[in-house]
């Protein structure tokens, strides 16, 4: 009877041994994943998304989106690039002096008022920031798509900005051509001739 009892614990012994898991090592191969990314900008030939000292927030693109769409003429200097992330509009012009991007991007409401946004484009070109009393000086009325808007020339030593800010329907839009400081004096007229033609679906009237 002993002997059957050693045999049986022998057995249930021998069989939990079989069972006990012993450890194993795989080998996974590494997960290979490819995205395509965009290029650098001047790789594509086409000047940066949206405002080049301007973050991209959400719902900014889609805003871009959702507002009207536009006409104008291109002057003929100008080289124009498909409308791109907030840019409504985009192009470049180059000459002896340099070179220079014009964009038009509208977002909703005020975005702080016209005295922080030309404020936010003089410290983009190294200009210290100016009081409400100065902005007749950097300033001139001046009529887009039949609203009253008003031109902006921020001249910079390397760099200036020439641009029109509009405040449209609840909206504002920035028309900025910002580059070499001779290449934006050079093209100051074409600038006022794009702005004269610029035409914005209005469905208010």
């Amino acid at each position: 009877m002993i002997r059957s009892s050693i045999f049986a614990i022998a057995v249930l012994l021998g069989l939990t041994g079989c069972e006990k898991a012993e450890p194993v090592t795989y080998t996974i191969p590494k997960e290979e994943r490819s995205v395509a990314m965009p290029g650098p900008a001047a790789e594509q030939n086409v000047p940066a998304a949206g405002d080049s000292q301007m973050r991209v927030l959400p719902g900014m693109e889609e805003a871009a989106q959702a507002a009207p769409e536009l006409s104008y003429q291109v002057p003929d200097a100008w080289e124009e690039f498909p409308p791109q992330s907030v840019r409504k509009a985009n192009f470049r012009v180059s000459d002896e002096n340099g070179s220079a991007e014009i964009a038009v991007t509208v977002f909703p409401g005020d975005v702080g008022g016209q005295l922080a946004n030309i404020n936010r484009w003089r410290g983009q070109i190294g200009l210290d920031p100016i009081d409400a009393k100065s902005m007749p000086q950097v300033t001139r009325p001046y009529s887009i798509s039949n609203h009253s808007g008003i031109l902006i020339d921020l001249q910079g030593a390397e760099q200036s900005i020439l641009g029109g800010l509009l405040s449209f329907h609840g909206s504002t839009w920035f028309f900025k051509m910002q580059g070499a400081t001779g290449t934006v004096a050079s093209q100051a007229e074409a600038m006022e001739a794009f702005l004269s033609s610029v035409q914005i679906e209005d469905d208010h009237h």
